[in-house]
């Protein structure tokens, strides 16, 4: 299999549901979460477009999740799959404002109580 083909098969909803979740899901996140330990911090730009790659990944792995969800065994699991993807779709734009802006960090959050 290609690096292609293997990136591609979600999107055109050729692969398992728990695949889609596990490998590309939780291992990619995983991965790219590793990347930020090599990222200067101070960087604004980097930490930029660190962010903007993030959003691009999370959504590639929601839209290949809504794509393989009916390919599970439980259609009832296949249609909340779908719409939780949905869901995510449109609270990642939001959350990925609120992170290039500043306003989705740890200091935010305690001025908050």
């Amino acid at each position: 299999m290609s690096v292609g083909s293997f990136l591609m098969e979600p999107l055109r909803g050729r692969t398992s549901l728990s695949k889609v979740f596990w490998l590309y899901g939780v291992l990619g996140s995983v991965l790219y979460g590793v990347i930020e330990f090599f990222l200067n911090a101070d960087n604004q730009m980097i930490m930029h477009a660190y962010t903007i790659g993030g959003l691009l990944f999370s959504i590639y792995v929601t839209v290949g999740t809504y794509q393989c969800a009916m390919n599970c065994r439980s259609r009832f699991l296949g249609r909340v799959a779908q719409i939780s993807a949905v869901i995510s779709l449109l609270l990642l734009p939001v959350l990925a404002y609120l992170d290039l802006t500043g306003a989705l960090t740890l200091s935010s959050l305690e001025a908050l109580q």
